[in-house]
């Protein structure tokens, strides 16, 4: 029997993030001492105290059984708390937060609750490439946002064209931003609110890296009066307490949004084990001890990276947060040449600007989740190239 794939399929490449590991192996398997620098998995160990705290609760048997799939209570008030403390605001904790099996999951799903077939969404270029799947799945269109270093990787609003804006629904956005690392303020946030009111568009704020800052602590859109009316935000534990592999995140914001989203999930998924979901509980009940360490050692090695890097010939603003620095090479090249001359001459494995989008081209996305070590390591090879060759 000869088996058809779906049409919708193929409207993905493979991801990206994959096929770097991919490459990564390929290389090793050929014995080189491959430094990655190319995927965003934090090399911090989750916190003791989260890591003891899960263990007890894996044992408690009513932990085995299936959870909510909107997320426990005690994970939700925790949440409510959190974001009480953080951003002065409250949310109640059974219809305004949902948790989620990782913020990519929720992220993927929203469209499937707003959009319908010929629906346009807007997303920013370049971008994380999650913000397309649920789009194209559920049959909308994509209307690409250039975030571009003139406008400190901004999206100008002005220039979006009203055929477009007629049909739009959804405008995912996503700051501290990935993968430029840029910041957004309050003000941004004020005027986007205005001008999505104005259109009818929904507003989905990815958070994932909030509390991975530089300088002034990240706003929340949701900060902003009258922003509930219109918009959620996802937030992930992840990188904010270096959980990747835990995969838990959650989403707050406008009530109806937010249990239309666990309405779509209660027929996908069961929601993640409980025994993780206390463990990030007790993580946000201690955020103020464990996180500040961390955000300290990004910032520490962003500054040590992004001054050898400027000190080489390489052009970029600093970022203000995330875990990632995004530059253009000593020389005007492609993407993903430069990667690949990375890659042959200093063994040094980075992402090309172009696997994010248009806009990215002749960008590369450095990710400082690796030891200091290594990353110095790396600086020192990549600082020694002679990039005259590829010109």
């Amino acid at each position: 029997m000869k088996i058809e794939l779906s049409e919708k399929l193929k409207l993905f490449k493979p991801f990206l993030f994959e096929e770097l590991y991919r490459k990564e192996r390929s290389e090793r398997a050929k014995g080189r001492d491959i430094i990655s620098l190319a995927v965003g998995d934090p090399d911090i160990p989750t916190a003791r105290g989260i890591v003891d705290c899960a263990v007890n609760e894996v044992r408690k048997g009513l932990n085995h059984r299936y959870p909510n799939t909107k997320g426990n209570e005690n994970l939700r008030r925790e949440i409510s708390a959190w974001h009480k403390r953080r951003h002065g605001l409250e949310f109640h904790f059974n219809d305004e937060v949902s948790i989620l099996i990782g913020s990519k999951e929720g992220i993927a799903h929203l469209p499937f609750v707003v959009m319908n077939q010929g629906d346009c969404c807007l997303i920013p270029d370049p971008t994380y490439p999650t913000y397309r799947t649920g789009v194209l799945l559920s049959g909308g269109r994509i209307h690409d946002v250039p975030l571009e270093e003139k406008n400190a990787f901004l999206p100008d609003l002005g220039k979006i064209p009203r055929k477009v804006l007629a049909r739009t629904k959804l405008f995912f956005l996503n700051y501290p931003n990935n993968p430029t690392g840029a910041g957004a303020t309050l003000y941004f946030y004020k005027d986007l609110v205005k001008w999505a009111r104005k259109n009818g568009i929904i507003i989905a704020q990815d958070a994932a890296y909030c509390d991975i800052y530089f300088g002034k602590p990240a706003p929340s859109i949701l900060e902003v009066p009258g922003a509930r009316d219109l918009a959620v935000e996802f937030y992930s534990a992840s990188k904010t307490y270096c959980m990747a592999g835990w995969r838990i995140g959650w989403v707050v914001g406008n009530s109806k949004l937010v249990c239309a989203l666990n309405q779509l999930k209660e027929n996908i998924d069961s929601g993640p084990f409980n025994a993780v979901q206390n463990a990030v509980a007790f993580a946000l009940k201690h955020h103020e001890t464990i996180v500040p360490p961390i955000r300290e050692i990004f910032k520490k090695r962003s500054d040590a990276f992004c001054g050898a890097l400027e000190a080489s010939g390489w052009k970029f603003p600093r970022p203000g947060g995330s875990c990632f620095i995004w530059a253009r090479p000593p020389v005007k090249c492609g993407s993903l040449d430069a990667v690949l001359f990375m890659l042959e001459k200093a063994a040094v494995l980075t992402a090309p600007g172009s696997g994010f989008g248009k806009f990215g081209e002749g960008y590369i996305r450095f990710s400082l989740t690796e030891p200091e070590a290594k990353l110095k390591e790396a600086l020192r090879r990549i600082t020694a190239l002679d990039w005259s060759g590829l010109k």
